[in-house]
């Protein structure tokens, strides 16, 4: 797997990584991470799938499934 970059966020750890063509989104809080797999072909460069990792959007669908992991987590351990 190959690294690419680091995106810059206040609250988790973004990194961007390719593989076996495809772009690996990976996000990370000190507990719990996820990643998303996209092909390479549906992006016309590098730039578009850095855009979408920073979108708004996107990022406030990312903290959101966190809060649910969190939840999860929390209930699964009788919290």
């Amino acid at each position: 797997m190959h690294f690419i970059k680091e995106i810059p966020h206040d609250s988790m750890r973004i990194s961007l990584f390719e593989w076996n063509s495809k772009y690996i989104l990976k996000f990370e809080t000190p507990e719990l991470e996820q990643s998303f797999k996209f092909s390479v072909m549906d992006f016309s460069d590098q730039k578009e799938i850095e855009e979408l990792a920073t979108s708004s959007s996107f990022q406030n669908t990312i903290i959101q499934n966190f809060k649910n992991m969190y939840e999860a987590m929390s209930q699964s351990l009788g919290n």
